[in-house]
């Protein structure tokens, strides 16, 4: 019990944010120089460490058995194993390491950890779980968009000065969700959000959502290969919710913004209108699926940009 307190207590002392993940205890007793004290090398037993990140602190409560206890861990690092010491800080009976990267916590999870030294005891070993940031990673679109290739979608239009700095330059940042809160409804993975704007010197330009339960404003990485315009491709369907829900905020400084645009693959949707609407003839029928349709066809139809169930 006491070595439980003990773990306890110290992360109290360093206001660590988490409670410790107990994953082993025992009476381990650690030499290499059994003339000095018996005992031996620990290795710790397979899978203990599994969600080991980075940034958390590994805890090892100890008793030492001799005036000078020395504390080595070790654990193997890189394609060859190799033995590496880990440096470690000591505090009473409490010896704790704070993983340094991801490489290594990662080693540790799947290799473990070998305790080294002279004239001590193990009693437990413990670590902590720091909160684990979920902000989706998205991968830079590099390549240019071919825009004819899609369909458009204007969201908004106008003429406003961008400036995150109006002594500098006149201007301000744009919300879309300001402007209008269901601006990007219906978003989805692979759609091309396009931002129209007209440079006024060395612009700088930044798109930013917000993510997470602080909506932490996080910016997009953007496609720039077509002049005058930065689009962004939408990567999965959880980022299109967020956007959809949140809208995106337009910074940077020394242009102006003067659309917003959604493209696609296929033809956008709109309200259905009755069949009593005029309609030109002459003018091409689709389905949904953006195929041509001939005389006869049953079901809703795109015509002249609107969509129509024909009955007959």
């Amino acid at each position: 019990m006491k070595q439980y307190l003990t773990i306890l207590f110290t992360l109290a002392a360093l206001s660590l944010s988490a409670a410790p993940n107990i994953v082993w205890t025992g009476n381990e007793p650690i030499s290499w120089n059994t003339d000095v004290y018996q005992g031996s090398q620990f290795e710790t037993p397979e899978g203990i460490f599994a969600g080991l990140h980075a940034s958390d602190t590994i805890l090892v409560s100890v008793v030492a058995h001799i005036e000078e206890p020395q504390y080595v861990l070790t654990y193997k690092a890189g394609v060859d194993w190799s033995w590496t010491d880990l440096s470690v800080t000591l505090n009473d009976s409490l010896i704790s390491y704070i993983v340094e990267s991801e490489t290594i916590a990662t080693e540790i999870a799947e290799r473990g950890l070998i305790f080294r030294g002279q004239g001590y005891n193990i009693t437990s070993i413990a670590f902590t779980s720091q909160p684990q940031d979920t902000t989706p990673v998205i991968v830079p679109d590099t390549n240019a968009i071919d825009f004819s290739a899609l369909y458009e979608k204007v969201l908004w239009t106008g003429n406003q000065p961008i400036s995150w700095n109006s002594s500098e330059y006149a201007g301000d940042k744009l919300d879309t969700y300001s402007v209008q809160q269901d601006l990007f409804a219906g978003l989805q993975a692979g759609h091309v959000i396009a931002v129209y704007v007209t440079p006024d010197g060395d612009a700088q330009y930044a798109l930013k959502y917000k993510v997470g339960d602080d909506w932490t404003w996080t910016e997009l990485p953007l496609n720039t290969a077509t002049p005058g315009i930065l689009a962004f491709r939408i990567p999965d369907d959880d980022t299109a919710q967020l956007i959809a829900d949140r809208g995106l905020v337009v910074d940077g400084i020394r242009f102006t913004l003067t659309k917003i645009s959604l493209y696609a693959d296929t033809q956008w949707q709109t309200a259905l209108h009755n069949t009593s609407a005029q309609l030109d003839p002459t003018a091409p029928c689709y389905n949904l699926l953006g195929q041509p349709v001939t005389a006869g066809y049953k079901g809703i139809v795109i015509q002249n940009g609107h969509k129509f169930i024909l009955q007959q």
